[in-house]
């Protein structure tokens, strides 16, 4: 392999010669090991000892930053999902509880157990739910479900009630339970005059309108362990 030396020529009068004194012209170290020389064989005084050295410095500088970079990337990754699981842990919170309860266990409170004076109760069902799920795929009856307590939730939240829970196609509604009023009762009056309402808008897989019966009820010294 052809290496290139970069020096001068110097007259040797004793014996009438001329010497040349040089070094390997070379950029990296990689070019210097791979002619069989080390950066000691090349003299102190020569600049390419410096060319070299800062080119390892910048290549080692490159190589941090890089590594850096990526760790910084993995971190702020990290970071973000971190977040989007605590975003999802207070939307299950707060679709659970009531508010001021969600807010506390999120802080890690305690919540002891409340007693309400009265409520009022909302309990719905689909008519001929179970000859829907008869002619039905599973899917199929989810996507309606789905549909249908999505629109049933937007409005709880219009009205200002608390969803107890939702078991297969029951519906469970409370008046005077995540905060205390007196006229508990018509709220939950005017949510089932709209969970009929809503109801007509969202099909069945065969192509029916849902229809809804249900029950309300006020209940006197009920309890509720939060």
């Amino acid at each position: 392999q052809v290496m290139e030396v970069k020096g001068q020529m110097i007259h040797v009068p004793e014996s009438s010669t001329l010497m040349f004194l040089g070094s390997p012209r070379v950029d990296k170290l990689e070019e210097l090991m791979g002619r069989g020389l080390y950066l000691s064989d090349i003299p102190i005084h020569d600049a390419t000892r410096d060319v070299i050295l800062v080119g390892q410095q910048a290549k080692a500088q490159d190589g941090l930053k890089n590594r850096m970079d990526k760790l910084k990337a993995t971190l702020e990754k990290t970071h973000q999902a971190l977040e989007e699981e605590k975003r999802r842990t207070v939307d299950l919170l707060y679709s659970i509880f009531p508010g001021d309860v969600a807010q506390k266990l999120w802080q890690g409170e305690s919540v002891p157990a409340r007693k309400f004076d009265d409520v009022t109760m909302l309990f719905s069902d689909i008519v001929g739910f179970t000859a829907v799920c008869a002619q039905c795929t599973p899917m199929q009856v989810i996507s309606m479900l789905n549909e249908l307590y999505t629109r049933f939730d937007y409005q709880c939240g219009i009205l200002d009630v608390y969803k107890i829970e939702t078991i297969g196609d029951a519906y469970c509604v409370a008046g005077g339970l995540h905060q205390k009023i007196d006229s508990h009762a018509k709220p939950i009056a005017l949510m089932a005059l709209k969970m009929m309402e809503l109801s007509e808008e969202v099909l069945t897989p065969d192509s029916k309108s849902i229809k809804t019966e249900g029950v309300t009820q006020t209940r006197h010294r009920g309890y509720n362990a939060e």
